[in-house]
């Protein structure tokens, strides 16, 4: 009981740090000693597309059990679609742009394991033993035996230094690029990922600061359309994560998949109330005043 009072304060605590992003003045990331060997060329693109399977794609959005609660739970055909608009990529690439992330890798509905590998060997992000030991069985799992045609989801993997993205929302692509922003600024990225693995409580720190700075990259770029909607997207997909840190706490029965899923489907509800509850506050106050002096400057010219 201890442990589950704890997980919903910690929760709420970092639901507030949300709540208020957009008063943060947004600013870009400064990468901490970048991998120069990880740049890229015209052989080896920063942004890379899977080649459309339309059967694969359509099981992988419609049939695979995970995209469809998934759909269900941020109420949003568009999540895990399989289906990327040029819109939606722009976001992203902008996005890496802005910041000077230039030796993250992005991957939209692409399965590509061999070069994965080949990142997850370069790469000098994170301490060898590390990189060898829990980067080389997130690898396993997440980049080769869960196949991102199919069972994909949205994630960042801090250890190959590359983004996966199946969803045609841009708000959950650019939440993803904030974990790239984000691990790029540490100067002590083994024990960040390290920390991100701590089961329960690891991800509730870099979810929130992910989802953070991508609201306030919309309100930067005061693009209002999308910061709505980004409340809510965001809120509720944060609520998933905090239902899955409970849902952990489960003893093991029959029921335990039902308790799982009926504790994610509440935490993401409470996740949709909070987000629209801010979204009608910010909606009624939503007048930056950068985006006036813009929206002047550009009727002058």
């Amino acid at each position: 009981m201890k442990k589950k009072i704890l997980i919903f304060l910690l929760a709420c605590s970092t639901f507030q740090s949300c709540y208020y992003s957009t008063e943060k003045r947004y600013t870009v990331a400064q990468p901490y000693a970048p991998n120069d060997e990880m740049y890229f060329d015209e052989g080896n693109p920063q942004f890379e597309e899977g080649e459309p399977y339309s059967v694969l794609d359509f099981i992988g959005s419609w049939i695979w059990i995970e995209s469809l609660f998934a759909k269900v739970m941020i109420w949003d055909r568009r999540m895990q679609n399989h289906k990327l608009s040029f819109e939606t990529k722009k976001y992203l690439m902008d996005y890496i742009r802005d910041n000077n992330l230039k030796d993250v890798k992005v991957r939209f509905n692409q399965y590509s394991p061999g070069n994965d590998f080949r990142r997850l060997w370069d790469s000098k992000s994170v301490n060898p033993l590390l990189k060898w030991t829990i980067g080389l069985f997130a690898y396993v799992v997440n980049d080769v035996l869960l196949v991102g045609r199919i069972f994909g989801g949205d994630h960042y993997n801090p250890y190959s230094n590359t983004i996966h993205v199946y969803s045609d929302i841009p708000a959950v692509v650019i939440h993803e690029g904030g974990h790239s922003k984000d691990f790029a600024q540490r100067e002590y990225r083994s024990l960040y990922a390290l920390g991100y693995a701590v089961p329960i409580l690891g991800a509730f720190y870099p979810e929130a600061r992910a989802s953070d700075d991508a609201i306030r990259y919309f309100r930067y770029r005061c693009d209002k359309t999308e910061e709505m909607t980004a409340y809510r997207t965001l809120y509720p997909a944060y609520g998933s994560y905090v239902g899955g840190g409970i849902s952990d706490l489960l003893p093991t029965s029959p029921y335990t998949l039902l308790y799982s899923y009926s504790i994610l489907a509440v935490a993401a509800s409470a996740g949709h109330v909070v987000g629209y509850v801010r979204q009608n506050q910010v909606e009624k106050e939503w007048i930056p005043k950068e985006c006036l002096i813009a929206a002047e400057l550009e009727r002058k010219k």
